[in-house]
C-alpha cells in the first residue's frame, strides 16, 4: 500500500508500507550430506517516508525513513555451512537514505548516495535452522535481543564527481562502508578461524570514462573498480573472504 502527494510541480511526498515475503533458496535447504531441512520463508513489515524534489534543472534529490520489521529473517551461512549455520529469529532496521544530483557548473556535478542503517538490532536470539539451538559463536558468546546484526554497517555512503564535456562523461566515485560485526555475539576480536572478529571499515575508489558518439549511436568506455588496489576484508562466514583486487574494463556499447 503506498501513496504520493505532489505539493508542487518539482516536490513529492511517499509514503508506503509492504508485506515482505521471501522463500529460501536451494542452497539453504540442501545439507552437504545430501539431506535436506524445512526452512520456513522470511517475514517482514516494511514502511517508508520520505520526500523527493527538483528545485532546480540540474538539481535534485531524496530523503527518504525506513523501518524494516522481520518477524522471522534468515541470516547468515547455510545449512551446510557447518561452524555458520543459518539461522532465523526476529530483527528489526530503521534508518534513512539520502541521494541526490548537484550541477556545481555546466560541466562540473557531484552526486551522492547515503545509507544509514542506524537500527539493526536482533529482538529475539536467533536459532540454527536444523536445530533450534542459540546461535553461538564458538567462544562462549551467544546472539541475544538486543545485539546488532551481523553484516549490517551503519553507515553506506557512494559519492562522486563527475566532469561532461560534448561527448565526454568522467567521473571518479568514492565508496564507504563501515565496520560491521561477522557475527550474532557481536565478537569484536579475529578469531584463528577468520570466521569471527569485526569487519573493518574500508573506502575505495573507482573511477569511468564514457565517450558518446550520438550519430553512430555508440558508447566507448574504460571503468576501473578499486582504483588504488586496496585490500580489504568483505566476508567471514566461512574463513576471510577480501574484496575485489584492481579491475579495469574497457568496451563498447551500440545502441540499436
Amino acid at each position: 500500500l503506498g501513496g504520493t502527494y505532489q505539493a508542487s510541480p518539482h516536490t513529492t511526498y511517499f509514503a508506503g508500507v509492504h508485506r515482505g515475503f521471501a522463500p529460501p533458496r536451494t542452497e539453504d535447504i540442501i545439507g552437504n550430506t545430501g539431506t535436506s531441512t524445512e526452512v520456513e520463508p522470511e517475514l517482514s513489515v516494511n514502511w517508508e517516508l520520505g520526500v523527493r524534489a527538483k528545485p532546480l534543472a540540474d538539481t535534485d534529490f531524496q530523503v527518504a525513513l525506513f523501518r524494516n520489521d522481520f518477524s522471522r529473517q534468515i541470516a547468515v551461512g547455510s545449512i551446510a555451512g557447518g561452524s555458520t549455520p543459518l539461522a532465523q529469529g526476529e530483527a528489526v532496521y530503521q534508518g534513512v537514505e539520502l541521494s541526490g544530483r548537484i550541477g556545481v557548473t555546466e560541466q562540473i556535478y557531484v552526486r551522492g548516495v547515503y545509507t544509514g542503517v542506524l537500527t539493526a538490532e536482533q529482538k529475539t536470539a536467533f536459532r540454527r535452522v536444523d536445530t533450534n539451538a542459540i546461535v553461538n559463536n564458538g567462544a562462549g558468546g551467544n546472539s541475544q535481543a538486543g545485539n546488532r546484526m551481523p553484516y549490517a554497517p551503519k553507515h553506506l555512503l557512494t559519492a562522486a564527481v563527475g566532469y561532461t564535456l560534448a561527448g565526454l562523461d568522467a567521473q571518479l566515485e568514492a565508496v564507504h562502508v563501515s565496520e560491521q560485526f561477522s557475527d550474532f555475539a557481536n565478537t569484536e576480536l579475529a578469531s584463528a578461524s577468520g570466521q569471527l572478529g569485526n569487519i573493518a571499515a574500508y573506502t575505495i575508489l573507482n573511477a569511468t570514462i564514457n565517450y558518446h558518439f550520438k550519430p553512430q549511436h555508440t558508447t566507448l568506455f574504460v571503468a576501473v573498480k578499486n582504483l588504488a588496489d586496496k585490500t580489504y576484508i568483505v566476508d567471514r562466514t566461512r574463513g576471510i573472504l577480501l574484496g575485489s583486487s584492481r579491475l579495469v574494463q574497457a568496451g563498447l556499447k551500440y545502441a540499436f
